[in-house]
């Protein structure tokens, strides 16, 4: 059906008038998405700044929401873009489908958009910082479905790419993604080994350097995953201390998700020690800073814990 309009609107319109309708709708979605993953993520650097065009999103929720209602458009976009040799937008669209990712979850949807824009970087912008972005969302979603030994091929691409331009918050990240890998996999030592050095590289970004008001941030989401790993250890102290450290960091810092997420690691630790009715405050703390709309795959996961410390109890 597409193809025969597409015939139609070349016979009818002219192909330069046809092109210049694509790239209006084309640059139509970037700008949308590029407001929607701001708005839905506005701590992270991994999204572009919000344009200067178009309309800003109220907060997280309604970028989410947007971005949600956009995300069959703006994969098929990605192919487009590209046909239509506009390759830096069909990487910048990739790039912006990192919340979908990460907060909604949506990886089988969004894994053949992020090959095929990895596979261009490549081609285009080989060794770059759009480069080593988007083999980094690869990794990311290769290990959430599970496909290991592909996703530590993608972080290595992503070191290499973060590395040749200099970009130290980059390298830290891919390192400690692979820590979440290993995190993944049961592989408790590999795992904390990893976050400790992403916490390394971390704090070799000086004040002033590219990273540094980041800084802050990374070192605390950085020692929640330490925290992980060292339940996995059964060093349930040291775990609990780094938790709170960094629960703490994202109360006062005003994300709900990131507090959530590390709330919802202390109930696994106290879960773990043995400690079911702390582990269940501590997920109805979780469960009230959420909302569907900006983290559907959390709360399953929540309700999941909930019935595995009800149970134990």
């Amino acid at each position: 059906m597409r193809r025969a309009l597409a015939d139609a609107a070349g016979s009818q319109e002219t192909v330069p008038a046809c092109v210049a309708a694509v790239s209006r709708v084309v640059q139509g979605l970037l700008n949308r998405a590029l407001h929607g993953a701001h708005a839905a993520l506005p701590q992270s650097w991994r999204v572009e700044p919000a344009p200067a065009e178009g309309t800003a999103y109220a907060d997280e929720a309604a970028g989410m929401t947007a971005l949600l209602a956009d995300s069959a458009n703006v994969l098929r976009a990605v192919f487009v873009a590209q046909e239509y040799q506009q390759t830096d937008t069909a990487l910048r669209l990739a790039r912006a489908l990192w919340p979908l990712q990460l907060k909604a979850g949506h990886f089988d949807d969004v894994l053949p958009a992020l090959r095929f824009a990895a596979g261009c970087a490549e081609q285009h912008s080989p060794h770059s910082r759009i480069a080593g972005a988007l083999h980094f969302q690869l990794a990311h979603c290769l290990g959430e479905l599970r496909h290991h030994d592909e996703a530590d091929g993608e972080i290595e691409a992503a070191l290499a790419c973060e590395r040749a331009v200099g970009h130290l918050r980059g390298e830290a990240s891919a390192v400690e993604l692979r820590g979440l890998l290993r995190l993944s996999a049961w592989r408790w030592e590999e795992a904390f080994a990893c976050f400790t050095e992403a916490e390394r590289l971390y704090r070799l970004i000086t004040p002033g350097q590219e990273g540094a008001a980041d800084l802050p941030r990374a070192l605390a989401l950085a020692t929640r995953h330490q925290g992980r790993a060292l339940r996995g250890m059964r060093e349930f102290a040291r775990s609990r201390a780094r938790l709170v450290s960094a629960r703490d960091f994202f109360a006062e810092a005003g994300e709900a998700y990131n507090h959530a997420r590390a709330l919802t690691d202390l109930a696994e630790t106290l879960h773990d020690e043995g400690d079911q009715a702390g582990a269940l405050e501590a997920i109805a703390e979780a469960e009230r800073l959420l909302t569907p709309e900006k983290a559907t795959t959390h709360l399953r996961y929540l309700a999941d814990l909930r019935r595995r410390c009800e149970g134990a109890s």
